[in-house]
């Protein structure tokens, strides 16, 4: 890996560090004021909110991060704008969507992922921070401009204020409903303060006049703009199938206690994790440039040698966790948590799994392979919910935990077997007609 990737990597992950461990902090506070009972019931509220926002809040990330990477790379200011001003309107538009539909749908859905009816008033409240959502332009911009230590700026800040507020809530004795109010003040004020910073740097850098830009012209000079943007939409909403979706099935089928339960290992091995997706951040501007340049080897052995790197060092850590799962649990967060232990562990092995294919989005949106992506994460969202079908039951949490790793192993292997097949057609020499 270059000096540039680490560069960038050590930027994001040291912000990814701090927010991480902060995010963490704040979560262990509340669980050791209320308990895997009444934190549940947050979970599921806060799971509930992500996955209508994945499913319907259509983030313009990875698509303007390649396009404009492509424009900036040519110095395209007019195109640049024009892009930025299109990933605006696409985030604040489905933003809006997506939280009317969360609101509209609580009072007949709630109650079937486990939300007690007292609670769906508040769930409604808290789903308003869906419409502040609007993180797709604001970090495709700052990938752009190489401003790493930016992205993780709004997560240490999220953090920072859900900390302080929890610990003044658990000095004084508060209800679980406070300690919701305080997960979503933090979060909509680092949505702003994030979005602010970002309209700075953008200033900084002259890029003005944004609301005259042309954003029709810059979207119809970046062929596939659409597409693409549908395409990773879908494959995310599809991904937060299981990585949402499993904290609703064990509400509904195994009680809020078990949500509570199943988060907190899912917090820890996110956390774990975090220090490999920046790595994708980092390398999808270089991964466009490789293309811009006709590189295809290079995309291949760039892309695979990081994710090779980030999936032996999920190994290792996730053998350390073998040991250190279950005190590590009981400090965080309490004796309550302990029985997490073995879940926390394979949900470690199957980040493993998922770091292994860490570069994968980038590579294949760049080498126009994203419906081969969707098609990927679809076959993959089926074999888990076919191992949640047959595991769930006898097994329960460790069962979720287990379909975890056959997702997070599935659309990997596929992934890198047609990123190679695309890059042996695109180096195999065309032939000329007569």
């Amino acid at each position: 890996m270059n000096r540039a990737l680490l560069t960038g990597w050590s930027k994001l992950a040291s912000g990814n560090l701090a927010s991480g461990l902060l995010q963490l902090a704040g979560f262990a506070i509340a669980a050791q004021a209320l308990g895997a009972e009444a934190l549940g019931v947050i979970v599921l509220i806060e799971a509930y909110s992500r996955f209508v926002d994945g499913m319907f809040n259509f983030q313009s990330v990875h698509v303007l991060t390649r396009f404009l990477a492509e424009a900036d790379h040519r110095s395209d200011q007019t195109r640049f704008r024009g892009l930025v001003k299109a990933g605006l309107l696409i985030d604040v538009g489905t933003a809006l969507i997506a939280c009317a539909l969360a609101i509209a749908a609580l009072p007949l859905i709630g109650g079937l992922v486990g939300i007690p009816e007292q609670w769906i008033t508040l769930a409604m409240i808290y789903a308003l921070v869906i419409a502040t959502r609007i993180l797709g332009v604001t970090e495709a911009v700052l990938r752009c401009f190489d401003r790493f230590w930016a992205i993780g700026f709004r997560g240490a800040f999220q953090g920072a204020l859900m900390v302080g507020g929890s610990a003044v809530a658990f000095w004084y004795d508060a209800e679980a409903q406070t300690f919701l109010a305080i997960w979503m003040i933090s979060e909509i004020a680092a949505n702003a303060a994030f979005l602010g910073w970002t309209l700075i740097v953008l200033r900084k850098k002259g890029v003005l006049g944004l609301w005259r830009a042309q954003s029709r012209e810059a979207i119809r000079t970046s062929p596939g703009f659409w597409p693409i943007l549908w395409q990773t939409n879908l494959t995310f909403g599809i991904r937060l199938l299981s990585q949402e979706a499993d904290v609703l099935i064990a509400g509904a089928l195994l009680g809020p206690a078990a949500a509570g339960l199943l988060r907190a290992a899912k917090n820890i091995a996110g956390f774990v994790s975090q220090f490999g997706r920046p790595l994708q951040q980092v390398a999808s501007a270089p991964i466009a440039r490789m293309w811009s340049e006709e590189s295809y080897h290079a995309i291949l052995a760039y892309a695979g040698r990081i994710a090779g790197f980030a999936a032996a060092a999920g190994v290792v850590v996730t053998a350390a966790f073998v040991v250190i799962g279950e005190p590590l649990l009981s400090i965080a967060f309490g004796a309550e948590f302990v029985s997490a232990a073995g879940v926390l562990v394979v949900l470690m092995l199957s980040r493993s799994a998922y770091l292994s294919g860490v570069t994968l989005l980038p590579t294949m949106l760049t080498l126009g392979l994203s419906h081969q992506f969707l098609l990927a994460v679809i076959i993959s969202t089926a074999v888990f919910f076919v191992a949640i079908g047959v595991l769930v039951v006898p097994f329960g949490l460790m069962g979720i935990a287990w379909a975890h790793v056959a997702f997070d192993t599935v659309w990997p292997a596929i992934g890198w077997r047609l990123v190679r097949l695309r890059i042996s057609d695109l180096r195999r020499p065309q032939s000329v007609a007569p």
